[in-house]
């Protein structure tokens, strides 16, 4: 179990691999232009996995976050912090008994009276993402998925590079959903907008496609675009 575990789970660190994620993505636009200077910090991200990226001490030094319950890493060491409590919790323990001592352990330390003075560091995302951003997470990675597609479609022209984008998201995303289905993973589905699956089948099956769709699809890409662009100026999420 890694240090990321308490963050991973509370879904706290998925806006930063998201930030991460477009900004390697804006790297390979050949329309924009990373203000690379300002990223220094960040290393060779664009060659990197975010797993790897994110261990250590990279979101300390570059995010302040706090990520909440955590597990330490095999021979990490704790740094000193003034907002929390750094606890040895027996496994050999009844598990009730434990959590009362935890609380009563939080109420000597006033717990809770240092809310909302959480440190940052000098990348933070953009103000209000918490109202509208992260309430539609799961629509920003069909966003950045297609956004990958429509990059590797760069040689097509614009009105086949869309369709062959969408069909691209279209295919992977089923054919993930079909195996988590059917061999009962418990991995995250896909989402496929509706319109947006509407639009791939009837380009797959050589129909011609509904225009209300193909201009649903067509949001989804300006929008991801719009969020590369951000992160390529260093902003994120940003007005997208």
């Amino acid at each position: 179990m890694t240090g990321q575990t308490g963050a991973t789970k509370t879904g706290q660190v998925e806006p930063y691999r998201l930030w991460f994620e477009f900004l390697k993505q804006a790297h390979r636009d050949q329309n924009l232009q990373v203000d690379y200077e300002h990223y220094q910090e960040w290393g060779n991200f664009f060659n990197e996995e975010f797993s790897s990226w994110w261990s250590g001490a990279t979101w300390r030094m570059l995010f302040a976050i706090d990520v909440g319950v955590r597990v330490y890493d095999q021979g990490e060491v704790p740094e000193a912090d003034e907002q929390a409590l750094l606890v040895r919790l027996p496994l050999n323990k009844n598990p009730k008994q434990t959590l009362r001592d935890v609380q009563e352990l939080l109420e000597q330390n006033k717990a809770g009276t240092a809310l909302g003075k959480i440190s940052q560091g000098k990348f933070a995302l953009s103000d209000g993402y918490e109202r509208a951003f992260l309430k539609y997470l799961p629509n920003v990675r069909v966003m950045l998925r297609c956004y990958s597609y429509w990059l590797d479609n760069v040689e097509l022209h614009n009105r086949e590079r869309t369709s062959q984008t969408a069909a691209d998201f279209y295919t992977w995303a089923k054919s993930r959903d079909d195996l988590i289905i059917e061999r009962k993973y418990k991995y995250s589905r896909p989402r496929i907008p509706f319109a947006v699956a509407e639009y791939a089948k009837q380009i797959l099956a050589n129909e011609k496609p509904d225009e209300d769709h193909k201009r649903a699809f067509k949001r989804y890409l300006q929008k991801a675009r719009n969020l590369a662009k951000n992160a390529s100026m260093g902003v994120f999420p940003g007005k997208y």
